[in-house]
């Protein structure tokens, strides 16, 4: 379960920048992440509660966007936009085709990351 361990490091960039504006609580985190992440955001969700218990985002609410995923084609160079099927999110396999050409001679260019957008804080 990478979900906590993500959980974790997110809370630490909350924490950090809250105590960087001397705030005295966190209450809400805004979350982008790339659906090829494979970060369930339920798990992700129950694990940010787990770390910030006895913390300052105890209690703060993990909103969470996700960004689909995005493709170039190595063979017509064109962008297609990606998103996991219920098979490719139990095995972690996926090879992503070309909406255009069909190819599957691809490359992910965007959907991996994860970005803290947002943090509200009470000072």
């Amino acid at each position: 379960m990478h979900e906590f361990a993500f959980a974790y490091n997110i809370f630490k960039v909350a924490e950090a920048t809250a105590l960087k504006y001397n705030a005295k609580k966190i209450s809400e985190v805004y979350l982008e992440i790339g659906e090829l992440t494979l970060i369930v955001p339920d798990l992700l969700k129950q694990s940010f509660m787990m770390a910030t218990q006895g913390s300052i985002a105890e209690g703060a609410e993990l909103k969470i966007e996700i960004v689909p995923g995005k493709i170039r084609c190595r063979d017509c160079n064109k962008i297609s936009t990606v998103t996991l099927n219920q098979e490719a999110q139990l095995t972690g396999l996926q090879l992503f085709q070309c909406k255009f050409c069909k190819s599957k001679n691809t490359e992910i260019i965007d959907g991996k990351k994860a970005n803290v957008k947002n943090i509200k804080i009470q000072e």
